[in-house]
């Protein structure tokens, strides 16, 4: 696969605002003016804009350092995942279906090429069940790193209730596997 025939990969505006609002909640203004000298540029976005992925990914590790400060470095692609997760949980988008799936992880995972098809412009989602209890996320032309989304489907998990681990491997340049397996317990 030629990633530099790709489309350069996007996110709406509307997904940027929830992390945005995450730091206003919890700092207040004064948190609104760090996060956004952190960032480096304005933090006003329409809800239909595309934004480079690459922005989102720096908007939400500056608003993770503000959030939680004493996290070490080789941590924070993870933590902005997990960040990232909670974030969407309260966009209109993440409010509709999280809770109507919340029992249903499994069928959520299986269909997350739609969700994502809400989200994204550029980016890839595949999925394949390789057992009741284990599926594989591929995801292809991303611009986030690759442990961003070990956070973000392990904190999907631990809202759903279930307990499990998140595993991930390069299959080619650009090209991310997550492995997500759970006990069947949960």
């Amino acid at each position: 696969m030629n990633m530099s025939t790709l489309p350069s990969p996007v996110i709406k505006g509307i997904f940027l605002k929830s992390h945005i609002q995450a730091v206003e909640k919890a700092l207040g203004p004064e948190g609104l003016k760090k996060l956004e000298s952190a960032y480096g540029g304005s933090l006003k976005f329409n809800n239909s804009d595309e934004v480079p992925i690459r922005d989102e990914v720096r908007l939400i590790e500056c608003a993770l350092r503000l959030l939680a400060a004493d996290i070490p470095e080789d941590k924070v692609p993870y933590e902005a995942g997990r960040l990232h997760f909670n974030n969407f949980s309260t966009t209109p988008l993440g409010k509709l279906i999280l809770p109507f799936f919340r029992n249903n992880f499994k069928k959520v995972v299986l269909n997350t090429r739609h969700v994502a098809g809400h989200v994204f412009r550029g980016v890839t989602f595949s999925t394949r069940e390789l057992s009741p209890t284990h599926i594989e996320v591929t995801m292809t032309n991303a611009d986030y790193p690759i442990e961003h989304f070990t956070g973000f489907f392990q904190a999907w998990m631990e809202y759903s209730g279930i307990q499990g681990t998140v595993t991930t491997h390069v299959t080619a340049p650009g090209v991310f596997a997550y492995d997500i397996v759970w006990d069947m317990t949960s």
